[in-house]
């Protein structure tokens, strides 16, 4: 819509309220400059059209209340500084305007001392009553309205608010889109973001000026049936602003009074430090004109970069279309519906002029946005052995801030996830088909693979004899495992860490010095998965009896230095005379010693088992 029509219609939607009903303020904003230590410049900004009945008022009272408990902690009255007329500018004698056309601003500023304080303040300016024919407030006349900014504490001593740039049009015309730039400067460059806000409620009709204002919390103005925050007014498609840039957009679709709310928050590191809420009203209104330039609404983003464009234009024969594409000199037109094909995906500032170089042309400007589909992908993991989990990653051709759904198919823990990387469980071993869909500026693009995973065999078997055992026993160990799906083509038979028997399902042995064995079973599987299982096998020796006395005389009969069951353990025997001179010493003795080379007489003697026993003791030769 051409800004001429805006302030036309804007006039006569202010000027067709009654005088019994006219309001007193038809916007307002609320921000401060640090100016440093705990000075603070604070500006309470408000509109309201010339014919109001009620003039601003000569005192603004602004309370200050405690960040955190809400307490009143000082009031400061604002003078008038008088008033500015809002100057009315028509750029096409197609337009006119009726008599007494007058909207006026005013600022009221005041320097406030408030100290660094742990919780920080609260300002708030409050003033009542509302018009009485608002469309979507239950009782409009008996609301008045709430204006309210924040200082935050100490934890952050230098912060000046944001402020919004320009006044809304508070007229639009019936059924014409209207897109307006509400964003906000900030001094401290910090960041903004922009969304739709409930307007506050605030005074009563018998106390119009409240001075004081009342503490925090304050409520938000009740909502007729079928509208809230989110649909302040009937538009298609809805009220809407962009969080990044505070581009507002509607296209209002019934005449009437509506207040709409907007308000900027202020973040630093992430922290949020303030917001400036405005409050402020719009008119809807039909409209006429002589010409006026329309483009159909884009309604595809993701079918290429061709672009269809459409004429809606109400009462011209010519036009000049150029297509913004920084990308070439040639993107101009002058059919009624032409085709363009851009270079790239991209935002693209659309003109259309109709009936362009005439008294009555009128100018449209209309952003295109141009997507391709989101292009994901998923690198699945190698074949593995088990069911343990396994993460999966979305990536690809696609922003940070896509949405993105995982199906993991059934049985699955989870079956799905909307996170770029998941961890998935599937229900068993197999082949396991997954999908990533990724939805970008309403395109989508997706992506299926498979996660294959074997069982994992578990390793089991039986010994025969069980033990414990003598020595020299022979033992057969039995394979019992369980391939869970797999064919197990491998056996690895290890005794105390050695290899002792072929792949075989069956190892035969023969046992060895007395003691505990750790058997261990390795299989392996065709798909290349394995599994151990061990057991302990004890091996007996029988007990070690020591002789004292022992006869090497030739008659055959204890001829020899006979231990019991010696010769089942590594052993070392070492024998003393008894003046302590080492008279025989042997590593795993067998009874062979007859005491050669030593005259009779009593010897002592000490054997050193492997399993770390020892014996000591006297013993006697006797020829």
């Amino acid at each position: 819509m051409s800004m001429n029509r805006i302030l036309y219609v804007l006039v006569s939607a202010l000027f067709a309220v009654p005088a019994v009903n006219a309001t007193h303020i038809i916007g307002g904003e609320l921000y401060y400059d640090h100016l440093g230590g705990g000075l603070y410049n604070v500006t309470l900004k408000l509109y309201r059209n010339c014919d109001a009945t009620v003039a601003f008022d000569a005192q603004a009272a602004i309370g200050v209340f405690d960040g955190v408990n809400y307490s009143l902690l000082q009031v400061q009255q604002l003078s008038f500084p008088g008033a500015t007329t809002v100057p009315v500018v028509l750029e096409s004698p197609c337009l006119t305007l009726p008599p007494n056309v007058c909207i006026e601003t005013t600022s009221y500023t005041g320097t406030f001392t408030l100290p660094l304080s742990e919780n920080g303040y609260i300002l708030t300016y409050q003033r009542c009553c509302r018009t009485g024919i608002i469309e979507n407030l239950i009782s409009p006349g008996d609301l008045g309205i709430t204006v309210t900014t924040r200082i935050p504490g100490s934890s952050v001593p230098v912060n000046s608010s944001p402020r919004f740039n320009q006044l809304p049009p508070v007229a639009l015309c019936l059924n014409l889109p209207l897109s307006f730039d509400h964003s906000a400067s900030d001094p401290d460059g910090d960041s903004l973001v922009y969304s739709l806000a409930n307007p506050l409620n605030g005074a009563t009709a018998g106390a119009p000026q409240p001075n004081p204002p009342a503490p925090p919390p304050y409520d938000p103005v009740p909502w007729d049936a079928g509208y809230d925050e989110n649909y302040q007014i009937d538009s298609d498609p809805a009220i809407a602003i962009d969080p990044v840039t505070g581009l507002l957009t509607l296209t209002p679709t019934l005449q009437g009074v509506f207040n709409v709310g907007v308000r900027v928050q202020e973040f630093r590191n992430g922290e949020l430090l303030t917001e400036t809420r405005r409050d402020f009203l719009f008119k809807v209104v039909a409209c006429d004109a002589t010409v006026v330039s329309a483009i159909q609404e884009q309604t595809e983003f993701c079918q290429g970069l061709s672009v269809q464009f459409v004429n809606n234009s109400v009462g011209a024969t010519e036009f000049q279309w150029d297509f913004g594409d920084p990308n070439s000199d040639l993107d101009t037109s002058t059919e009624q519906n032409p085709v363009w094909s851009y270079s790239g995906p991209g935002t693209y500032a659309v003109t259309l002029i109709a009936n362009p170089g005439t008294t009555c042309a009128d100018t449209i400007v209309v952003n295109y946005d141009l997507y391709l589909a989101p292009s994901p992908v998923i690198i699945p993991p190698p074949p593995f052995c088990g069911n343990d989990p396994v993460t999966l990653v979305a990536e690809g051709d696609f922003n940070a801030g896509a949405s993105i759904l995982w199906q993991l198919g059934s049985g699955s823990v989870p079956q799905s996830s909307t996170d770029s990387i998941v961890t998935v469980q599937f229900p068993g071993p197999g082949t396991h088909e997954v999908t990533v869909i990724v939805a970008q500026n309403g395109c989508t693009g997706f992506y299926t693979d498979n996660v294959v995973n074997y069982g994992l065999p578990e390793a089991s078997f039986i010994a025969d004899p069980l033990p414990p055992q003598q020595i020299g026993t022979s033992v057969v160990f039995t394979d019992t495992s369980s391939p869970n799906g797999g064919v197990i083509t491998n056996w690895n038979w290890a005794m105390q860490g050695s290899v002792f028997a072929p792949s075989d399902p069956i190892a035969n042995w023969n046992g060895g010095w007395p003691g505990n064995y750790e058997v261990v079973l390795t299989i392996t599987t065709a798909d290349g998965c394995s599994d151990q299982a061990s057991m302990m096998y004890e091996v007996l020796g029988g007990p070690i009896v020591i002789p004292n006395v022992f006869s090497p005389n030739g008659d055959g009969t204890n001829e020899f230095f006979e231990i019991s069951n010696v010769q089942y353990y590594p052993n070392e025997l070492t024998i003393y005379s008894r003046w302590g001179n080492k008279v025989y010493e042997t590593l795993n003795y067998k009874n062979t010693w007859r005491g050669e080379g030593v005259p009779d007489g009593t010897y002592y003697y000490v054997l050193s088992l492997s399993d770390d026993r020892e014996y000591s003791g006297h013993l006697t030769i006797l020829r």
